[in-house]
């Protein structure tokens, strides 16, 4: 019967030597590197800037495009970590506007244009954002950094609906009978470079969804192809979910 004891006692003296083993070991194993994939898609466009010159009359129509990207994120101590983002994307979106006394500049020709007028816009991009990320708890981070994009397509045309062009302000020069396209595709930038803050959520282990929001700092348009009396600047939100492929 001592035996059996002795037998016992050694069984759970060493199930529990085992236990904190086995606890220590998990303690231990930090991750370090997180490797996942990612899906999303922006909700935006282009608008004037600075944003008193966006008309009272302004609806934007987006267009919702599947974004595919790779995120990888590194802690560096606590609850930080820095993380960076590699996505191939295309924003469209169209809108139209009620303006009044819209300047416009082609070389040497100045004109001032008042009435209806529609935008179509579409840019397709390699966006890579760099970030800060704080954990704020084991499924909510917080995020902050900078993004910059290399651009390979670029659509931006508007038409003149109804309405009047002038050679000044509140000018009737010549009223527009039918409707008037101008595409400036070709004046636009090939880059943009901005401002990235978001916010994440883990919904399971390797599943994460994230919403950013991101402001361009440079005009879309190229330095000598200035139209208009304001700048156009990236200005969007996104939604993308991710899935950790690696965990380190």
């Amino acid at each position: 019967m001592k035996r059996i004891y002795i037998v016992i006692l050694m069984l759970c003296f060493g199930g529990n030597l085992w236990a904190q083993e086995d606890t220590v070991s998990a303690a231990s194993r930090v991750e370090r590197v997180d490797i996942a994939v990612q899906l999303g898609t922006d909700i935006g466009g282009c608008v004037p800037f600075p944003l008193k010159y966006i008309p009272e009359t302004f609806n934007m129509y987006p267009k919702l495009n599947l974004s595919l990207g790779g995120k990888f994120t590194f802690p560096i101590r606590d609850k930080w970590s820095v993380g960076a983002e590699v996505t191939y994307k295309t924003i469209s979106v169209s809108a139209d506007a009620r303006v009044k006394n819209q300047r416009f500049q082609d070389k040497e020709m100045l004109q001032y244009f008042t009435g209806s007028a529609e935008m179509a816009m579409e840019f397709t991009m390699l966006e890579i954002p760099i970030y800060a990320k704080y954990t704020l708890t084991d499924k909510h981070k917080v995020l902050l950094g900078a993004y910059g994009t290399r651009v390979f397509k670029n659509k931006f045309v508007t038409t003149a609906k109804k309405g009047f062009i002038g050679a000044d302000k509140d000018m009737v020069s010549a009223p527009l009978d039918g409707d008037l396209e101008m595409d400036f595709s070709n004046s636009l930038g090939s880059w943009d470079a901005g401002l990235v803050l978001g916010y994440e959520r883990r919904l399971f282990s390797r599943l994460d969804v994230g919403l950013r929001f991101m402001c361009g700092f440079k005009d879309i348009f190229k330095p000598e192809n200035q139209y208009f009396d304001y700048s156009m600047i990236h200005l969007r939100g996104v939604v993308a979910v991710s899935y950790s492929l690696l965990k380190i």
